[in-house]
């Protein structure tokens, strides 16, 4: 079969309408962003596709959370799906944890854009594009499936061999795996280790024995944080989450354009998409430190960021560490929200997104052991007090 180009978005954990956690006090205009960041990512996702022309949507798992019950996020698929149905894109869905076959009511009169596959799926399915098939696609087991066919990652891919081209094949682990909770603008590239460890197979997959099967690109569904493997020279990937909802999903979001060209080149692209933002930032506080020097720290710290082309709103969580005495008056609510506020009017007008910040202090460690070791001193002191109280009687 002769190679043909194609060109798709691999997304995965979308949870549509899914509320954001960890967030605290922020202002109407803050809140009403945050209940709705999920459904305008996916929005965004539903432009880039037809944006960048791509030929199928690949979601897999967590496109909702069964248990919110949430018919804004049905409406949302279903217009979505029209929207790429009324430009000839594909959809194939692979439910996972939160979003089991069973919650897409497969009774519902679905675009005929959309394909669902499930754990117990072993056909190879062509995509097509003009009654040519231009990729394969094949679920390949789950982690609650021992009798799933074993694979086999130490294979040397034909995609990339010119003496042989052919369609791209995919492969996938449906969901049920595990999870995993642990700033950039616009399109990143992402980078690829050298080896997919056991942790993301099936244990089942792990044995020296498995037999191989022939997949260019492994879409996975891990966590909600990104992972790109090497596979001699495929990859195994899975492209995190579009739109992080915590603190601990602060590091990279996103969707992945996959492009493989007429030179047999498979290229990722990762696509910011989120409406929202969420960034630690971390900085010293010396004991000398003013709070005017402290405001120009977190003024530079703040602009250093670039500003996605959908973002509406920063979360920032600033941790300090430190001592000293500005860095403990910031024990205060109050000083912590005067610094705040101080901090919002400086960047208003060069930032052109809207911030909601909180703060976490930590000591330095040197404070923490002479913490500790007063604390053990102390401990010490009420014991011997005990013990002597205690043995005075018997002595009587």
């Amino acid at each position: 079969m002769p190679f043909i180009p194609t060109r798709f978005i691999h997304a995965s954990n979308l949870r549509l309408d899914h509320q954001a956690q960890g967030v605290g006090a922020v202002s109407t205009e803050s809140q009403t962003i945050l209940e709705d960041c999920t459904l305008d990512t996916f929005s965004h996702l539903i432009d880039a596709c037809r944006e960048h022309e791509i030929d199928f949507l690949l979601l897999s798992g967590n496109s909702f959370i069964a248990d919110d019950f949430s018919i804004r996020a049905r409406i949302a698929l279903i217009e979505g799906f029209q929207k790429l149905a009324a430009d000839q894109i594909q959809v194939f869905i692979v439910p996972g944890q939160h979003d089991p076959l069973s919650a897409w009511d497969l009774q519902y009169n679905w675009p005929a854009n959309i394909t669902f596959l499930s754990p117990q799926d072993r056909d190879v399915i062509d995509i097509l594009r003009e009654d040519e098939t231009i990729a394969t696609l094949q679920i390949l087991g789950s982690a609650h499936r021992k009798y799933s066919q074993p694979l086999k990652l130490n294979q040397r891919n034909q995609l990339f061999n010119k003496q042989e081209e052919r369609a791209l094949s995919i492969g996938l682990i449906a969901a049920n795996l595990p999870t995993d909770h642990s700033d950039t603008h616009g399109e990143s590239t992402q980078s690829i280790p050298l080896s997919l460890s056991d942790e993301y197979l099936p244990a089942e997959w792990q044995s020296e024995e498995s037999n191989e099967i022939s997949v260019d690109y492994l879409a996975l569904c891990k966590g909600t944080q990104r992972h790109t493997f090497e596979m001699h020279p495929g990859v195994a990937h899975h492209p995190g989450t579009a739109q992080g909802l915590n603190f601990g999903e602060h590091e990279q979001n996103g969707v992945t354009l996959v492009t493989v060209g007429t030179e047999a080149q498979l290229e990722q692209r990762t696509l910011r998409i989120a409406s929202v933002r969420w960034l630690v930032l971390e900085l010293n506080l010396q004991p000398e430190l003013s709070r005017a020097q402290l405001i120009q720290h977190m003024q530079e710290s703040l602009l250093s960021q670039i500003r996605g082309h959908h973002e509406k709103l920063w979360m920032v969580r600033w941790q300090f560490q430190g001592s000293g005495e500005l860095f403990d008056s910031l024990r205060s609510f109050k000083h912590q929200s005067s610094l705040s506020n101080e901090l919002a009017l400086a960047v208003k007008e060069r930032l052109q997104v809207g911030i909601e910040q909180s703060f976490y202090l930590k000591p330095e460690i040197r404070e923490l052991r002479e913490t500790h070791s007063t604390l053990s001193q102390l401990f010490q002191a009420q014991l011997e007090q005990f013990k002597s109280e205690t043995q005075l009687p018997l002595k009587q």
